[in-house]
């Protein structure tokens, strides 16, 4: 009864077991055995001559019980020895009809009431699931190792729990674990890991891009450097280029319309060299002037352009800027402009050169103000806004959507057509004639490019104007 019930004990567990007896004949071969390999008891028991490993891999071969029985056979694999226990873990490629399965294996001997050894057992244990996650992790560990980018993991505290190969080249350590993230890099904060700021910082003669994420699991971090050193180089080199293309553009314009001017003075200079008559000469000679103080404007024009945009930046305010180049703007408005301020309660701060603000300010107004000679509304705006969505989508960079201050102006002027609206910011180009020197929204343009902004122009002749600059909120 008792021999019945151990029986089907074995034959019912989950595990796949087999036994031979000190022959090497096969007299047990439970269900998980006959799932695994697909070989019945009935086609096993009593096989012997290693037969019994056909099943698991393809030939006969000894296997655990075997060195169990023999412990001075020679085994093809390195095994896991322990007190009457051996084991082993390894892939049988003929398990579950050839799809192969990785297995853990352990063999012990098998002895009767008086201890006498009368054959060996051996527990094969499916453990396919668990390798192929021990694999695919040691996979992504390499990954991570060896990862051109620095990885450092790291306590709430930002003791250092691991690092990669980077992270020591990057930091120039040999061991950083145990070491705490802000004495390596006392530049970056708890707050900015906590929140995933993206930061650039310059350390040992390079320049890194840092981000920390949280690992709400582990209670920790996980930082990522990544050295942009070369890419920066590169940046540099585009933005020389860029410069210098516009510097080409605006000396060819420049050299365009000096060369308009004095085709002016050579001609009214020769009319008034040929005329007789003193009055007209007299004409001629004040048309020639006239043309002289234009060529002198533009010559201060381009010799100052540039020259003082964002000289001396800190955070401003950008409310309390705005009120004060306002009060001294309505001085100089005409009588029927209404000038109109909105602003949010919260404080606007900027980065930014005081000036360069003004300048912008200035500059909207009075253009403003020109396009509505019989007078109207100009309306000035400062309120955070995302950036709009169509350009957002047209970049495809998101974080361009949030955290700006929009500044706008708007007029009920003579508005401006699509033709014009392309050449705007175009140094020297102008719609006021003499009166104008080209460089007031070229200048604009400038001073936002250099505060990393953005900006738009809505605008329909006979339906005003409204510039809307995007300026990156200093919190």
């Amino acid at each position: 009864m008792r021999e019945n019930i151990l029986k089907r004990i074995v034959r019912l567990m989950p595990d796949g077991v087999f036994a031979i007896d000190l022959s090497g004949k096969v007299v047990v071969w439970n269900r998980a055995i006959e799932e695994m390999t697909g070989i019945d008891e009935k086609d096993m028991l009593g096989k012997g001559n290693f037969e019994y490993a056909n099943p698991f891999y393809g030939f006969r071969r000894p296997m655990l019980v075997d060195y169990i029985l023999n412990p001075q056979m020679s085994y093809p694999e390195p095994l896991n020895k322990k007190e009457g226990l051996i084991e082993i873990e390894t892939f049988l490629p003929e398990l579950y009809g050839g799809r192969g399965a990785w297995v853990r294996m352990s063999a012990f001997c098998v002895v009767d009431e008086a201890c006498d050894i009368i054959g060996a057992v051996q527990i094969v244990r499916d453990i396919t699931p668990r390798k192929k996650a021990e694999i695919e992790l040691k996979k992504l560990f390499n990954v991570i190792e060896y990862s051109p980018v620095g990885v450092a993991i790291l306590e709430f505290s930002g003791k250092i729990t691991y690092c990669n190969e980077s992270f020591l080249k990057y930091t120039g350590y040999q061991r950083a674990v145990d070491k705490n993230i802000f004495e390596i890099f006392p530049q970056i904060s708890l707050y900015e890991i906590h929140n995933s700021y993206l930061k650039e910082i310059k350390f040992g003669g390079k320049i890194f891009r840092l981000r920390g994420i949280r690992l709400e699991e582990e209670n920790g971090y996980a930082i990522f450097l990544t050295d942009i050193t070369e890419l920066r180089k590169y940046e540099e080199q585009i933005i020389i280029s860029h410069k210098m293309e516009s510097v080409r553009r605006l000396t060819s314009s420049y050299a365009h319309e000096i060369k308009n001017m004095l085709t002016g003075i050579k001609g009214f200079a020769q009319l008034a060299l040929q005329t007789e008559n003193t009055e007209q000469a007299k004409s001629y000679m004040e048309k020639l002037l006239s043309i002289v103080e234009s060529v002198l404007m533009n010559i201060k024009e381009i010799l100052g352009f540039g020259r003082e945009i964002g000289k001396n930046p800190e955070i401003l305010d950008l409310k309390e800027v705005i009120k004060n180049i306002v009060i001294l703007l309505k001085a100089s408005l005409k009588e029927k402009i209404n000038l109109v301020l909105e602003f949010e309660e919260r404080p606007l701060t900027v980065f930014a050169d005081r000036t360069d603000i003004e300048k912008i300010i200035t500059n909207l107004v009075l253009n403003a103000q020109d396009a509505m000679p019989e007078g109207g509304d100009i309306r000035i705006e400062a309120k955070l806004k995302n950036i709009p969505d169509k350009f957002v989508s047209l970049t495809g960079k998101k974080e361009f959507a949030k955290n700006y201050i929009c500044l706008s102006v708007e007029d009920t002027g003579t508005g401006i057509d699509e033709e014009t609206k392309e050449k705007i910011f175009e140094p020297f180009f102008t719609t006021k004639g003499e009166k104008g020197s080209g460089l007031g929204l070229t200048t604009v343009y400038h001073i936002v490019q250099m505060l990393n902004g953005f900006i738009f122009v809505e605008s329909e002749p006979g339906k005003g104007t409204k510039f809307e600059i995007y300026i990156p909120l200093k919190q």
